[in-house]
């Protein structure tokens, strides 16, 4: 068995499906087109995400012929948004020490020290009832474990570093939702508690997947990587940010106007 460490730019949905436009279909097909595939099959993950989340740190354990060559597979993959950024062999499946997600939302002069406090509410462990989108396919338990949530401010943005031993459907973006109307002082810090409460039932917004990445899957395992894969995966994302600064540069001046 293989692990790879793989990152990805949020057009494609994760999980493996009959239309075969996700990120582990994209990722077979092109594993199996140069020969590296022996089984088409994803045994395990670090983490499933939706259309519109970014990762950088997520894998899947798949079984490979051979050694892969990153570069080579990159060059093919990278139309797709895709990439593979370091790998292992293995011979036993990895324990995910925990799961750190990233969100990144506009700074609408949040109370961010009312975000910060109810922030702390939710690390622990809770019934996360409330948010999260329940999937009828599956019996799941609400109850999760966050270890931590830390809020940065950057000026136009905040990123949200949510860390958790494991996490339900869309719960990282119904936990920025909360944020969200705890800072605009919508909602108090005891409504915090009312979500958090195993009978009490109230549905939360839910903010958009596309402010969304999956920074690690954090198991112990030391990757090989190959640095002309890195380098042009950087050189990808340097061009991104430099496009979408303009963008943003060009949609301030807009509205400022009158």
């Amino acid at each position: 068995m293989y692990i790879l460490k793989i990152a990805y730019d949020g057009r494609y949905s994760f999980q493996q499906q009959p239309h075969k436009e996700t990120v582990c279909d994209k990722l077979l097909d092109t594993l199996e087109k140069l020969n590296f595939l022996e089984e088409r099959k994803i045994i395990y993950s670090g983490g499933r995400t939706d259309k519109g989340v970014s990762a950088l740190g997520n894998f899947v354990i798949l079984k490979l012929k051979k050694e892969p060559i990153l570069s080579y597979i990159n060059h093919e993959l990278k139309k797709f948004g895709i990439w593979i950024l370091g790998y292992k062999e293995i011979e036993e499946i990895p324990k995910v020490q925990y799961r750190h997600y990233r969100y990144i939302m506009p700074n609408l002069d949040y109370n961010l020290e009312l975000m910060r406090k109810a922030g702390e509410k939710l690390i622990g462990e809770h019934s996360f009832h409330n948010l999260s989108k329940r999937d009828r396919s599956k019996e799941k338990s609400p109850i999760r474990k966050i270890y931590d949530i830390k809020i940065n401010d950057y000026g136009f943005f905040l990123e949200v570093d949510v860390i958790g031993e494991s996490f339900l459907w869309q719960m990282v973006r119904k936990i920025v939702g909360l944020l969200h109307l705890i800072g605009r002082e919508e909602k108090s810090l005891e409504w915090v508690d009312k979500i958090l409460d195993p009978n009490y039932r109230e549905g939360v917004i839910t903010f958009p997947a596309e402010g969304l990445i999956l920074v690690e899957a954090k198991v112990d395992i030391n990757y090989i990587y190959d640095n002309y894969s890195i380098k042009k995966f950087k050189e990808f994302w340097l061009e991104r940010y430099k496009e979408y600064i303009m963008k943003f540069g060009i949609a301030k001046t807009m509205n400022e106007f009158i």
